[in-house]
């Protein structure tokens, strides 16, 4: 969710909130005001009306002072003698021909010797319509406030939040292999200069560090591969002497280690390359064809194990790689499905429009399905594998934001990568 979003919905649910709580303890403030002013008119009607009563001599059964007002005197044989009462009932009004809230003040009295119980009835009406009013009033201010704090809220978010945007897009487009600096933002909101300069300080030291790295290890691999090339050239010579077979075995030991070591060092180099990013130049590339140039490649590593190769293509994706890490891909597929495979074993290369298997025959492997793809890992003790060959093919998958997976079932290894 937005940020704005957010913003908004706890203004909203505070405006709800406030007004709900504001609204109840309004309404019965207010109700209680206008009761009390309603109840000291009655009392004052009250006053005015004994006041008539013992003035004039004419006494009348029944007194209105406004319309539906109504003033009852009932003649007693003997003093009630009660205090004031306050009471609220329904009557009928014939002005407004239905039903309506009144209310009573019933209290006793003696006019011309004579003892009599009154009551002075008034029309809740004005009340009732006076608090139902402002009742409206106050939900209209309410919605137009709420309405209004959302859209100038909005207004104001993408004025206000432009730089940080801006920042976010700068961030989202930067690659650590060809740094473009941020661009810079015309704000006065000291934190969004607060921010771009601690992420430009950072980047700066990003752009040191990969650098380093990148010399650090473009300079070790340089000058590993120099001595190993000639401890492999030495053994090489070596091995044509006239020596005891113990010293051939020991020196084929040396030359065979130098060899691993060399393979090594550049499948660390590779992973090295793809997380710094260096393989950022590609092209497209068509699945079909790639692969049965790099099958043609490796017909003597088939025949040497009597395997056989079976191959679907019920697709021909064009995918858009690096040439080299594409090269690296299905090569280590290649190496893997004949490496771990079996004497007279199969292999089955299967290429749909978004999908390309690798089947192979072969043993169990005896490595947990979540570490097969982690560095070094190494089924039985295969010399010849530096376990990084898969640990490439997963790095390069999730390089391009693929898919890959592994199962075995019934003596058939299978990866599976969805692009």
């Amino acid at each position: 969710m937005k940020l704005v979003n957010i913003a908004n919905r706890n203004y909203i649910i505070t405006l709800i909130l406030v007004f709900v709580v504001g609204s109840i303890v309004g309404y019965f403030v207010l109700k209680s005001i206008v009761n009390k002013e309603f109840n000291e008119k009655l009392f004052a009607e009250k006053d005015q009306l004994i006041y008539e009563l013992h003035t004039f001599e004419e006494l009348k059964a029944n007194y209105y002072l406004n319309i539906g007002d109504k003033i009852q005197l009932d003649e007693v044989d003997r003093d009630p003698d009660i205090t004031p009462i306050l009471s609220d009932t329904v009557m009928y009004d014939k002005f407004e021909k239905k039903k309506l809230p009144f209310r009573t003040l019933t209290f006793s009295d003696k006019f011309q010797g004579k003892f009599y119980l009154v009551r002075i009835t008034k029309s809740l009406m004005s009340n009732n319509d006076l608090m139902k009013g402002i009742t409206e009033i106050m939900v209209i201010v309410v919605l137009l406030l709420s309405l209004s704090l959302i859209v100038v809220n909005r207004f104001l978010s993408k004025k206000i939040w432009s730089p940080f945007h801006q920042i976010l897009s700068d961030l989202n487009e930067f690659k650590i292999s060809k740094p473009v600096p941020l661009s810079t933002i015309d704000t006065t909101v000291d934190e969004f200069r607060e921010l771009q300069n601690a992420l430009n300080s950072m980047i700066d030291k990003s752009i040191r560090d990969y650098q380093n790295l990148k010399e650090y290890t473009e300079n070790t691999s340089h000058e590993i591969q120099t001595p190993l090339a000639i401890i492999r050239n030495k053994s090489e010579m070596l091995l044509q002497e006239p020596l005891s077979k113990k010293q051939l075995t020991e020196i084929g030991k040396i030359y065979e280690a130098s060899g691993r070591l060399s393979r090594l060092k550049e499948g660390l180099s590779i992973l090295t390359k793809i997380d710094n990013e260096q393989f950022v130049d590609a092209e497209f590339i068509h699945l079909k064809k790639f692969i049965k140039k790099k099958l043609s490649n490796v017909e003597e590593l088939v025949g040497i194990k009597n395997l056989t190769v079976t191959t679907k293509f019920l697709a021909n994706p064009i995918l858009e790689l690096n040439n080299d890490l594409a090269y690296i891909l299905i090569t280590n597929l290649l190496s893997n499905a004949i490496k771990h495979n079996v004497e007279n074993g199969e292999i089955k290369i299967t290429v749909k429009s978004s999908e390309l298997l690798f089947e192979n025959t072969g043993l169990d492997l005896k490595i947990p399905t979540e570490e097969l793809f982690d560095r070094f890992k190494r089924s039985g003790k295969n010399i010849e594998s530096i376990g990084l060959g898969l640990s490439l093919v997963k790095r390069i998958t999730d390089y391009y934001h693929m898919q890959i997976s592994y199962s075995y079932s019934n003596q058939w290894h299978v990866i599976k990568i969805q692009y």
